[in-house]
């Protein structure tokens, strides 16, 4: 009689010990299936928040109006008329000439700062308009209206 008991006891305890490990590999299984769930919906909540933001840097970047455009112009041509009385050493010491695109960077107008200087590629634009401004005057630099004009067209093709 205790051997039946016992023989019941083990096949009750080895059913009990197979359904624990079936109950334990199915909520691994639906563990597992989660994480992978929410790791691919990180991921597809990342790459949602890029594309929003990069569509919003590209709203910005079509909502700067011709207004705030010609401002800056302004702004880039006075400054850049002050490098060209300042001389050729003046103009083409990198660190003076990058502290003059500094300083005109902060005084365009806040709509265009908020975009970034990457995003415009402002910095080599300015070098850029250095060369092909100053690159002719080797003995006096000075803006014309012609070097006005590619200014102009080069601070436009910044918001293109």
């Amino acid at each position: 009689m205790f051997k039946d008991i016992k023989k019941k006891a083990e096949e009750k305890a080895s059913e009990v010990k197979e359904a624990t490990k079936n109950v334990t590999d199915k909520v691994t299984d639906k563990a597992k299936n989660i994480g992978s769930g929410a790791a691919e919906i990180t991921t597809s909540a990342v790459q949602n928040v890029a594309g929003v933001a990069n569509n919003a840097r590209k709203k910005a970047k079509n909502a700067v109006d011709s207004v705030i455009i010609t401002m800056a112009t302004k702004i880039i041509i006075k400054s850049m008329k002050s490098a060209g009385n300042k001389g050729t050493s003046y103009i083409y010491d990198d660190q003076k000439y990058e502290k003059l695109v500094g300083r005109t960077w902060e005084m365009l107008p806040l709509p265009i700062r908020l975009m970034g200087k990457d995003t415009i590629a402002y910095d080599k634009t300015m070098f850029t308009l250095r060369k092909v401004v100053f690159g002719k005057d080797k003995d006096e630099p000075k803006i014309d209206k012609q070097d006005e004009g590619i200014i102009k067209n080069t601070i436009r093709g910044m918001f293109k």
